[in-house]
């Protein structure tokens, strides 16, 4: 049934909205799109990726239905195309990735100053067991889990409890400015005095990759 849990974006999501990065951003698993476009609505430019068709296809719907903007990818969600500082905000609501590098891949994707917003249930929400065979189905956190993974960020905010009956996890994080390449203006770098040594841009980048 199309928008079984209605159209409303997350409260979660509305009251950290004043604290997230705007610009460009990105949600993981999308679904339907409700959050997404909420952001979109909001200012932000937004990318959403899921795997099925359907669910693209209702994105798109809603989006023209709000009018907004929004780029709907259909996308393995365990092989996302994570660019390299791309993202001002990346989103994940209902879903956890099945691998730990996920959360390196997001840390790499976020510019200086990005941040990070999840929201999805824990282990107390699983009504059945779930084997390995159907591991993809486990979007259940456990005590600590997300947070263990968020090591390398500045949580702005956590929390693991009961959100309107369902024990869940929220998450807000940070990527600190001083662990960002763009600080050290590697990206615009440009030759200068033909054989004349190092730029001060270069003498910064080396420092930083031999740290």
């Amino acid at each position: 049934k199309a928008f079984a849990a209605g159209k409303e974006a997350s409260t979660f999501l509305s009251q950290m909205l004043p604290r997230l990065q705007k610009g460009k951003a990105m949600e993981v698993a999308m679904g339907e799109g409700v959050n997404t476009c909420f952001l979109a609505k909001h200012g932000f430019q937004m990318v959403g990726y899921d795997i099925s068709e359907v669910a693209l296809s209702r994105a798109q719907k809603l989006a023209t239905e709000m009018g907004v903007q929004l780029e709907a990818k259909r996308q393995d969600l365990d092989l996302i195309p994570f660019g390299l500082m791309e993202f001002e905000s990346i989103f994940m609501f209902d879903f956890k990735p099945s691998v730990t590098r996920y959360y390196s891949d997001i840390l790499r994707a976020l510019k200086q100053g990005g941040t990070f917003l999840v929201e999805a249930p824990m282990v107390e929400e699983m009504t059945e067991g779930i084997g390995k065979s159907e591991s993809y189905k486990n979007y259940f956190f456990e005590a600590n889990e997300l947070l263990q993974n968020l090591k390398g960020m500045r949580v702005l905010f956590y929390h693991e409890g009961l959100v309107n009956g369902r024990v869940m996890v929220q998450a807000l994080a940070k990527k600190p400015a001083d662990r960002d390449a763009a600080k050290y203006k590697l990206f615009d770098m440009q030759a200068q005095g033909g054989d004349s040594g190092p730029t001060k841009h270069q003498k910064l980048a080396e420092a930083l990759f031999k740290k």
